[in-house]
């Protein structure tokens, strides 16, 4: 403040100037260095703040590896604070049930990829089990060394479990089989997908059904005392009782097989088993008959040339599995002649045969013949061009999703060699299509599909055998909720 200049004291006045000058320029100096200090430490706070954000940060990321959060649920702590692997699923100490890695189904890819792993071990050292060649008897070397290196990418709490454990994993995995096949069975067809599912948790699935509800009466006047009591009604019960049907499927390979040899025909071989077990459930869905005399002439009927020319219409049939739409349409008068009306308004007039509420409520669906969609349906004249139908006309986009609101289901077990009586007797060219109530249908699941590999030793050859117990039914037993429209022409 007072630079290099002299200030002149001649007085006590100058002296009382000078002195508040000082004590002014002391309140502001230390002012200022206070200011100075605060901010120095909000700065200080502000950087503590920010490492400590840094530091969280960096925590989400290594927690957020690709399944970290997925395989969280799959590491329990042993009694001595030991934290493993759960590889198969169990109940712990409390009988709660605790999920597994390599038997859960998730929707991780690096889950996945690990449960594709062991799936191809496991069968890899059953089918060279008990083999001569340059690798150990049941042994999977290759398969190993994939293993070890998807664990390499493992999520944190995975990776640091075997890091910390030993510098290879695969031989803590247990020889069990993931349910890779589960999942590709949902995408396999669209029918079965359709359906509600409901766990069976026995082979035998007792339903209640209310078939007789209460009923209101006339409130009687009043003429005098003691009036006569208020008309009562009784409710009537009944019980469906489902019961889970197994389908089967075998292959066989030959002994001689080598490790190379079998992953290489394991993308094929699981492919052909979750067809085969596809296929037969949808053709049953559409096509069974649970009667010991088939409604079919299954004994010559081989759909759409899928199940070749031995083993057809015998006991083990697919095809007797459960009763199926068509013949449950039939067995309740719900069939229709729909030769002579092959346009909209016949689907409409045949949609009326349906008994209350007709699928008003959105749950009806149309599973159809491609010969019937492709020659007719498209040509509708309703839906076939743009004024009347807009941009998804069939002239335009080629297909059609809905119709009358209902969604169109496309499957080849709706086949096109029916007779006019719109069952397969071996002759003619006829199809039709199914309109279904599906709310009124479920798909009872007591096991879904499982794969087992075994050698047989007095043969020299792996059996593969792929299994699945359902039960397809209807929650109604004499209702009109299907209706089965035949003698349709296929071109």
């Amino acid at each position: 403040m007072f630079e290099n200049n002299e200030e002149e004291i001649a007085t006590a006045e100058d002296a009382k100037r000078v002195i508040s000058q000082i004590v002014t320029e002391q309140k502001r100096l230390s002012s200022e260095n206070r200011s100075l200090a605060e901010n120095l430490d909000a700065k200080v706070a502000d950087l503590k703040v920010a490492h400590k954000a840094l530091a969280e940060a960096q925590n989400r990321v290594n927690n957020s590896d690709p399944g970290s959060v997925a395989v969280r649920d799959f590491i329990r702590t042993r009694d001595d604070g030991t934290p493993v692997v759960r590889w198969a699923s169990g109940t712990d100490e409390n009988d709660d049930f605790q999920p597994g890695l390599i038997d859960t189904p998730s929707d991780d890819l690096w889950v996945q990829k690990m449960q594709e792993l062991v799936s191809q071990r496991t069968m890899v050292r059953a089918m060279t089990r008990g083999k001569s060649h340059r690798a150990a008897p049941g042994d999977s070397p290759q398969t190993d060394r994939a293993i070890n290196r998807h664990l390499e990418s493992a999520p944190a709490p995975i990776r640091k479990l075997f890091s910390d454990a030993s510098t290879t994993g695969a031989e803590f995995i247990p020889d069990l089989l993931s349910p890779t096949l589960e999942r590709e069975l949902r995408d396999a067809r669209r029918v079965e997908a359709l359906f509600q599912t409901v766990p069976m948790s026995g082979k035998e699935l007792r339903i209640p059904f209310l078939s007789t509800e209460l009923r209101p009466y006339k409130k009687v006047a009043i003429t005098g005392d003691d009036p006569a009591q208020y008309t009562s009604s009784t409710i009537v019960t009944a019980q469906r009782s489902i019961t889970a049907t197994g389908l089967a499927v075998r292959a066989q390979l030959d002994e001689d097989t080598t490790e190379d040899s079998v992953i290489a025909g394991l993308p094929l071989h699981r492919s052909l088993l979750v067809e085969a077990i596809v296929d037969g459930v949808e053709d049953c869905i559409i096509n069974g008959d649970s009667a010991a005399s088939h409604q079919d002439t299954i004994a010559s009927w081989n759909a759409r040339s899928r199940w070749g020319s031995s083993g057809l219409g015998g006991a083990g049939d697919h095809r007797r599995c459960w009763l199926g739409l068509r013949a449950y349409a039939a067995d309740n008068s719900a069939t229709v002649d729909g030769s002579g009306a092959e346009t909209l308004a016949g689907i409409l007039s045949d949609r009326s045969q349906l008994d209350s509420p007709h699928g008003t409520a959105g749950d009806l669906v149309m599973i159809v013949s491609p010969e019937y969609y492709l020659a007719k349906m498209l040509d509708f004249e309703e839906i076939q061009t743009i004024d009347k139908f807009g941009p998804s006309a069939s002239v335009v986009s080629g297909s059609v999703s809905k119709i009358a609101g209902m969604p169109v289901i496309l499957s080849e077990f709706v086949t096109a060699d029916l007779h006019t009586s719109g069952l397969f007797t071996g002759s003619l060219s006829k199809t039709g299509y199914l309109l279904v109530n599906r709310n009124r249908w479920k798909m009872g699941v007591r096991r879904q599909a499982l794969v087992e590999v075994d050698k047989d030793i007095t043969r020299g050859v792996i059996n593969c055998v792929s299994t699945v117990r359902k039960a397809f039914f209807s929650i109604d037993s004499t209702k009109k909720n299907v209706v089965w429209s035949y003698n349709h022409s296929s071109s």
